[in-house]
């Protein structure tokens, strides 16, 4: 009420009333300040009675702790966890978790396969590439094996061959050199340092009265994990390097580009091919251990087929030979458990058979062929009593009839 007043008495004062009208206007900013103060006071005090029903809340319930005591009292207290654990998940024999394989559908098979045939179409663009001085590296989602080894059976067949598994965990580059030496050119190298038997291999085909005139070699995954090491990759390097030495890789790591340095990428001379195939890796990932599946099982009958599958027809030659004779073995003993060195064939034996078969051309090739074999444990050798070195295969009459059936 009082400040309507003084309201009206500040409008009916003139001009000149400058004293009257300021003794107003300090009287209105007075009543202003008292009215927020007492609005203040009323909010305080409606805070005051809140905090008070809350106390006295809690001291009903009998809890008046505070602050970040209140924190870790409601944190306190034994976290509930389940008694289950990895350990006691059932664990799958191999065919059963190949069976399950088997059954899963594979989504947008059409569109793979038409992706498949639009990759084709790029053979002979990288075959030139190839006889133009580069190599070629292929990247992109999805396992490029089919896509290489299809390249390599269509297009890259004026000289021979060498197939390199990066993703075999055993897998190394002297190995990678015998398949070369003794494997496709047939010869024996000295053994010696890897440089040495790089240069080999290099002098060979910048020969003029050389038998072969290119090389090809596919490597899946060169960034595998046994092939990133620096020994491998300059020896490699060099091999891209050499005329008439052709080599064709598929990369999967994210990283691969850092394996190399100036130097290597300079010898390589990579040519970049997005090679996307939506392909699953089920070959390449058949190596690794499983907390799914046995692991007594690992090396043998789980990862025959896709060892088998990986090779070189020359090698599953090697293999079927020591395979249909220790079936023929097993049935003559009546023999049903895994096989062993009773059943097994003698080196000398085993070696003419396989170059009657044309699977080798030379000892050192054959044993080159079983230390790979050796390695993935499909087959095992025993020295007799008279100190003749025996083979077989350690596994049982089933599964091997189930294995040459696939063959």
């Amino acid at each position: 009420m009082k400040r309507k007043q003084l309201e009206e008495e500040y409008s009916a004062s003139t001009q000149s009333d400058f004293s009257k009208k300021r003794r107003i206007q300090r009287q209105l900013e007075l009543l202003k300040d008292d009215q927020n103060s007492s609005d203040e006071d009323q909010s305080s005090s409606d805070e005051e009675e809140e905090e008070e029903v809350v106390v006295k809340s809690r001291e009903r319930d009998g809890d008046t702790t505070e602050g970040y005591e209140r924190y870790f009292l409601d944190l306190h207290g034994k976290a509930q966890t389940s008694n289950n654990t990895l350990s006691k998940l059932q664990v799958l024999e191999p065919h059963e978790f190949h069976l399950i394989l088997q059954k899963t559908q594979k989504k947008h098979r059409s569109e793979m396969h038409t992706l498949f045939e639009m990759q084709k179409q790029h053979f002979s663009q990288w075959y030139f590439e190839l006889h133009s001085g580069f190599n070629l590296i292929f990247y992109g989602y999805g396992s490029k094996r089919n896509l290489l080894n299809e390249f390599a059976q269509t297009a890259l067949t004026n000289g021979p061959l060498v197939v390199i598994n990066g993703f075999f965990p055993s897998i190394s580059i002297k190995d990678i050199l015998l398949k070369i030496t003794a494997g496709a050119l047939g010869v024996q190298v000295p053994t010696g340092q890897i440089q040495d038997h790089v240069a080999y291999i290099c002098n060979y085909f910048s020969r003029e009265d050389r038998e072969y005139d290119s090389l090809y070699i596919i490597i899946h995954n060169l960034d595998g994990p046994n092939l990133r090491n620096e020994r491998t990759q300059t020896a490699l390097s060099m091999l891209a390097s050499a005329n008439n030495i052709h080599l064709v890789v598929s990369v999967d790591h994210i990283n691969a580009g850092l394996l190399w340095d100036n130097v290597k990428s300079s010898r390589f001379n990579w040519i970049w091919h997005d090679a996307t195939t939506f392909d699953d890796y089920l070959v390449e990932t058949s190596f690794e251990n499983s907390l799914l599946i046995r692991s007594s099982e690992l090396g043998g009958a789980r990862g025959a087929k896709y060892v088998l599958d990986s090779l070189t027809t020359n090698a599953r030659g090697v293999f079927k030979i020591l395979a249909e004779h220790q079936l023929m073995e097993m049935e003559i003993a009546n023999m049903d458990g895994k096989g062993n060195e009773s059943v097994g064939l003698s080196y000398g034996q085993y070696y003419q058979k396989c170059r009657e078969g044309f699977f080798v051309s030379s000892d050192l090739a054959l044993r080159t062929e079983l230390t790979e074999f050796r390695d993935h444990k499909l087959i095992s050798s025993k020295k007799a009593m008279d100190g003749t070195e025996l083979f077989f295969i350690p596994l049982d009459k089933s599964t091997l009839l189930h294995i040459l059936e696939q063959m």
